[in-house]
């Protein structure tokens, strides 16, 4: 693992994209479940993509949290 310091506005940017991507995703599955016919791989490909954006805006988000905490600089 690299020792890379990223800073608050490029987390910030970072879990704005991450939450666009997941939206995009989450009317894919809309979409995919209002079929008649659903392709249940690709529906599942799709939640499980979702989910892992999910957990890495969570990762993203705490690690707000532990900059503001320590009060280091933006």
């Amino acid at each position: 693992m690299t020792n890379t310091r990223f800073s608050r506005s490029t987390i910030a940017a970072r879990i704005a994209s991450l939450r666009t991507r997941h939206r995009q995703i989450d009317e894919q599955v809309s979409t995919e479940q209002k079929r008649t016919w659903r392709d249940s791989s690709i529906l599942k490909k799709l939640k499980r993509r979702r989910l892992y954006l999910k957990d890495e805006i969570r990762r993203y988000e705490g690690l707000l949290v532990t900059l503001s905490r320590r009060g280091l600089p933006s």
